[in-house]
Formats: C-alpha cells, sequence, structure tokens
C-alpha cells in the first residue's frame, strides 16, 4: 500500500469515527432528565405560554434537506473512489480526477441562508475549496477536511437528514 493509499485511509476512518462521535453526543444531548435535573415542573410548564416557531423555518428546513442529500452525494463519490483505489482497480491519477470532481459538486451545494447545516457546510466549503481545473489537486482527502466534514454530518443528522453513502464498488 503507498503513502497516499494509508494516510487517504486513515483520514476517512478518522473522519467516520469523528462523525459517530459527534452523533453519539448529540443523541445523549436528548436524553431526557430525572428529577433533581434542573428541568420544570409539569405544572409550570402547563402555564408557559408556547412560542412561535421562526417563519423561514420551512424552506430553511427544504433546504437543508437538499444540502445534505447534496452532501450524501460528495460522500459516495469519495467513498467508492477509495474503495476502487485501495483495491487497485483504479490509478492515483483516476482518484485524483474523481476528489477533483467531488470538490466541484461540494462547491455548487446550496444552503440554506442561516442555521446550523448552512454554517457547517461553509466551513467545509472554505477548508476544501472547489477545483477549477478537470483534474486540479483537492485537498478534499486532507485533514482539513476531517473536522469541518464532520460537524456537517452531525449538523445533517440534528436536522432530521442524515447523511446516506451508497457503496457501490467491488462484488
Amino acid at each position: 500500500m503507498t503513502l497516499h493509499r494509508t494516510r487517504a485511509f486513515s483520514r476517512h476512518a478518522a473522519l467516520v469515527v469523528g462523525a459517530l462521535l459527534v452523533l453519539v453526543g448529540v443523541s445523549g444531548c436528548a436524553a431526557d432528565g430525572g428529577p433533581g435535573d434542573g428541568g420544570a415542573s409539569a405544572e409550570s410548564a402547563a402555564t408557559e405560554t408556547p412560542t412561535a416557531a421562526p417563519t423561514t423555518e420551512p424552506s430553511s428546513a427544504a433546504d437543508d434537506e437538499v444540502t445534505c442529500n447534496a452532501f450524501g452525494d460528495v460522500q459516495t463519490i469519495l467513498h467508492n473512489a477509495q474503495a476502487a483505489f485501495y483495491d487497485e482497480r483504479m490509478t492515483e491519477r483516476e482518484l485524483d480526477g474523481w476528489t477533483a470532481l467531488a470538490s466541484r459538486v461540494l462547491g455548487n451545494i446550496p444552503a440554506a441562508d442561516d442555521g446550523r447545516v448552512s454554517d457547517a457546510l461553509a466551513a467545509v466549503k472554505e477548508a476544501v475549496p472547489a477545483v477549477q481545473a478537470p483534474l486540479g489537486p483537492s485537498n478534499i482527502l486532507s485533514r482539513e477536511w476531517d473536522v469541518p466534514g464532520a460537524e456537517l454530518l452531525a449538523a445533517c443528522e440534528a436536522a432530521g437528514f442524515p447523511v446516506i453513502t451508497n457503496g457501490f464498488i467491488g462484488g
């Protein structure tokens, strides 16, 4: 295995592990506390007036769904390209072409005006600028990708739009 393959694999594994840790942390925050957790009692909760949801929520949620689905496409491109590369069914030049394509797809993902998903997408786009040349160099598999990529995965999960990666290389 070449140094490029080993580094890229460890980065991808770190992204996956980081995303899982973030997701576990997010799901733990949603757990309901028991008595003595400082929460309001049932009586005081019944007297509070509910606040209206922001009017921009539906369009923002629709934008978040599009963003998260498109990010799944980027993840699918990267997953399958790396799998083929590690199985030695693809050259490094071909992998570079697929990563350049993934960075351009990432650069074209639309975002809502505001919110956690939009902010996370902006951080990913800042860390991994879109490649303009067909086979230009991309840092989409670098360490710069790991943290913002994991944050976008977590933001999509928290918004109710989990990122789905499709594997179709191999057997």
